[in-house]
């Protein structure tokens, strides 16, 4: 009997210490403290920002388009430097053209990885959405984008790209207007 009362109390202790610290990643701005590093931390969609997003958006001008498809992850594993957290994102890849002609396709990122994604958006406080990476391939420089719903079918895609002289380590490095395509875009859901 006394076995059956100790398997039980260990049994209750694992499953306690298994359980996550889940927090709706819209709602991260109301804790004080959150622990990165302690790996039982999950910034979960619970509210469901990123749904809407998911798919395939196209955007068109003239002789220049862009395809976006954006994809969700759920309980991503972040481990990279002293991370060690879940978190559900929002990645995806872009291919864009003029005249018919590829210009940037990263289609062939590997959209595992921790960092270095062409196109990852995190969910901001308040339930925007928000590119922490969007790379411009071709200028070899990366901006924030915002995205915005303006309906079921439709999404702005806003970026801002800054300038100005910073320090690599030693090396002064220029940051320059511009981009290969264009920072505001009205995209439609295929």
């Amino acid at each position: 009997m006394n076995k059956l009362i100790l398997l039980i109390i260990l049994l209750l202790t694992i499953n306690c210490k298994s359980q996550a610290n889940i927090i709706d990643a819209t709602d991260v701005c109301n804790h004080n403290s959150i622990n990165l590093n302690d790996g039982s931390l999950y910034l979960k969609d619970i509210s469901n920002i990123i749904m809407p997003y998911l798919g395939v958006w196209k955007w068109t001008s003239g002789n220049k388009e862009m395809t976006l498809t954006l994809i969700k992850q759920t309980k991503y594993h972040y481990t990279s430097g002293t991370d060690n957290y879940y978190a559900d994102r929002l990645v995806g890849y872009y291919v864009y053209k003029e005249n018919g002609l590829t210009i940037i396709d990263t289609s062939g990122d590997n959209l595992m990885d921790d960092y270095g994604l062409k196109v990852e958006f995190d969910i901001e406080c308040g339930g925007g959405v928000v590119a922490s990476f969007f790379k411009d391939v071709k200028k070899e420089k990366s901006f924030i984008v915002i995205l915005k719903k303006l309906s079921t079918t439709q999404m702005k895609f806003t970026g801002k790209v800054g300038e100005g002289t910073y320090h690599i380590g030693r090396t002064p490095t220029t940051v320059y207007l511009g981009s290969t395509f264009p920072l505001e875009m009205v995209f439609t859901k295929q």
